[in-house]
């Protein structure tokens, strides 16, 4: 029997709307993201490029991707958070280190919008083989084509994952990857355009956002497990970072 290339592992599907307030300069997560657009005039934006989000279309946000997302005037989309895990480690939408979009036939739309996975078994299938059909749409004649530095870096930001933390030590984990502190900035600056201290701040204030919004861990629960001394240094880390402390920020 063959093996399945490939692991799907759903974070969470989400049918959202909003207007003007749907605003967020600084994105960055560990798994991918795919908004499938049903309406309004929203954008996302690398350092590389700003695309628009159409009515019709889905656009994939790759894991470890920094950037920023808004609309004008209103946003409806669904939106889907997930992993996509191969037996080799390889990764080939985050190797192609670029937010990509498709058009996507309306019974595709309208088919996964009826769906609710985790409601049922039925269901959570079917979602998951939309899903897979629309993901599979995004991977053309230069799906093989990876990014040098990218590739390079993959392995490192696995482990950042991993290892996250209010503690974690950068330096010396990037050692143990064969990185100089002089190339590893010089690799951060080509993928990514900020610093590699920058870039794990703002994933781990990312991930405790998602957390925010998505769970009901407390702070202290948040801090034991992102490893900060207390709730206090969380929320001190976090406003730093956001702009906004996390009380008020679950609040909104």
């Amino acid at each position: 029997m063959t093996e399945r290339p490939y692991t799907l592992r759903l974070v969470q599907a989400v049918k959202y709307e909003n207007n003007r307030e749907w605003n967020y300069p600084f994105n960055l997560y560990p798994f991918h993201t795919l908004y499938l657009v049903e309406g309004g005039d929203g954008y996302v934006k690398t350092s590389e490029t700003t695309v628009s989000l159409r009515a019709g279309e889905a656009c994939l946000i790759p894991a470890f991707t920094l950037f920023s997302c808004w609309c004008e005037k209103k946003i409806k989309k669904i939106y889907v958070e997930f992993f996509l895990d191969t037996p080799s480690g390889h990764d080939v939408f985050f190797e192609q280190g670029k937010v990509m979009t498709q058009a996507l036939p309306s019974r595709v739309l309208s088919g996964i919008k009826a769906l609710s996975p985790g409601d049922s078994l039925k269901d959570s299938m079917r979602f998951e083989g939309e899903l897979l059909l629309i993901l599979s749409g995004f991977l053309g004649k230069g799906s093989a084509r990876a990014q040098p530095e990218l590739a390079r870096v993959q392995p490192l930001l696995a482990d950042i994952h991993k290892q996250l933390g209010g503690d974690l030590q950068l330096a010396a984990l990037a050692r143990d990857h064969g990185f100089s502190p002089s190339s590893l900035s010089h690799c951060f600056k080509r993928a990514f355009a900020c610093t590699p201290k920058q870039y794990v701040q703002q994933l781990l204030a990312n991930v405790i956002k998602h957390q925010l919004l998505h769970t009901d861990k407390s702070l202290v629960q948040l801090a034991a497990e992102y490893r900060f001394c207390d709730a206090y240094c969380l929320s001190n880390f976090f406003k730093r970072q956001m702009g906004i402390s996390p009380q008020l920020y679950r609040q909104r």
